[in-house]
């Protein structure tokens, strides 16, 4: 499948995707308080903390290693991975009961809701990864309606716990817990079809994979933190109203994240196919499609943002309209996010993911400082401007990491234009 016939569908789905939650917006905004938004986006943030060290950078590594692998060796390599997960969640229980009983006051939540987040980013693990393997084998349609399902019954299932049932805020999480337990028993049962489910043990694989996933795991923790971790500074430092104002905010411009998702999922497919002895041809011919991707989500931002007073004020309860000041600074986030996913994968390809982690934790050091010195004198508003600052050092940086590890033509077109 061709990178722009995959690229529509993967857009589609996750625009489609995308959507449905958003029309979740106007009932969310007026079924919950302030307060409510505020404890159910603290601990969907909880839940997206636990899932990069559950996971161990699985879900990346089947994506590197399929186009490697031999297809009769790749389920006994695949199906040792999993026992990354299942150890790591072992420990993140535990984790999670010091954070429960020590940080439950702070963060405004019951401490017996903080103990779940780890079953949280289980539940997660095994449609990731089967969405990883539906990345690689180009099945962006099959993608796509496992994307589509699973939104469509998040948002049912939200309706018939909140709506129905009137449970606020855990309504939400219920509906989170069986949607992902759905999922999880349709992964294991494509992957049991397609033989992907095997009893066969590779410990070389299992060693590779926990050096593979100690470089990627601070990486993707400290991502997360760069991009979740503002919200639960706002409520320490500016409460649970301003957290739910700022937690709204974030779903409105959830829409570039969506975009962005549906690219990077085309993407690295298409480049990791690429790489392997690619010709000086192949590399400019990545190169100028990077740049054409660089160029439309420009357009995208500008467009998004000229949109967000409408999708406002048709969407949104007016005792939310605050929020909106948050969306350009949330925005311009993501746009710096998107020229970082163009150059990014190639130092996943080279296996230097500590590399990675490395550049991260500066970020993720920069942006709690910015977090709490902007938060404290802008409130809420200094939280999506830190983020801006810090995914702008983030692209700067994995560029000119990218570039040394893995040389790409940048800037080809001043070779071609020397005598």
């Amino acid at each position: 499948m061709s990178l722009a016939r995959s690229f529509s569908i993967y857009t589609l789905s996750s625009f489609v995707a995308g959507a449905v939650p958003l029309l979740l917006l106007p009932v969310l905004t007026r079924y919950l308080s302030e307060a409510d938004y505020g404890i159910a986006a603290t601990m969907t943030t909880l839940v997206a903390l636990f899932t990069p060290p559950l996971m161990w950078g699985t879900h990346a590594l089947v994506s590197v290693e399929y186009h490697r692998r031999e297809r009769d060796r790749f389920p006994i390599y695949f199906s040792s991975l999993l026992r990354l997960p299942v150890l790591a969640f072992g420990l993140l229980l535990g984790v999670a009961l010091g954070v429960a009983w020590l940080g439950a006051e702070r963060l405004q939540v019951p401490a017996a809701w903080i103990f779940t987040a780890p079953v949280f980013a289980l539940l997660s693990a095994l449609p990731q990864l089967q969405r990883a393997i539906l990345r690689m084998r180009n099945e962006a349609v099959a993608f796509a309606t496992l994307e589509v399902a699973t939104a469509v019954a998040s948002v049912a299932l939200t309706l018939l716990f909140i709506v129905t049932l009137g449970l606020h805020w855990e309504g939400r999480l219920y509906a989170l817990a069986v949607c992902s337990a759905l999922m999880s028993a349709v992964a294991v049962a494509w992957l049991v079809r397609h033989g992907y489910l095997v009893a066969g043990f590779d410990r070389q694989a299992l060693r590779e994979a926990f050096k593979f996933g100690a470089g990627i795991v601070p990486h993707d923790l400290f991502n997360q933190a760069i991009r979740l971790a503002d919200r639960l500074i706002i409520v320490v430092m500016a409460g649970l109203a301003s957290a739910g104002q700022y937690a709204v905010a974030a779903q409105v411009t959830s829409v570039m994240l969506i975009a962005l998702s549906a690219f990077n999922r085309a993407w690295s497919p298409y480049l990791f196919s690429r790489l392997p002895g690619a010709t000086d041809a192949t590399r400019i011919e990545v190169v100028r499609k990077s740049y054409l991707v660089m160029a439309a989500f420009v357009v995208f931002f500008v467009l998004f943002n000229a949109a967000v007073p409408l999708l406002y004020q048709w969407l949104i309860d007016p005792k939310f309209h605050p929020s909106q000041e948050f969306v350009p600074w949330l925005s311009l986030g993501y746009l710096f996010t998107a020229v970082y996913l163009t150059y990014v994968d190639y130092i996943f390809y080279e296996k230097k993911t500590h590399i990675l982690s490395m550049i991260t934790f500066v970020n993720m050091s920069t942006n709690l400082l910015l977090n709490y010195l902007l938060i404290g004198a802008f409130g809420a508003l200094g939280a999506a401007v830190a983020f801006a600052c810090t995914m702008f050092l983030v692209m700067v940086l994995a560029f000119v990491i990218s570039r040394r590890l893995h040389p790409m033509p940048w800037f080809y077109w001043t070779k071609r234009a020397a005598p």
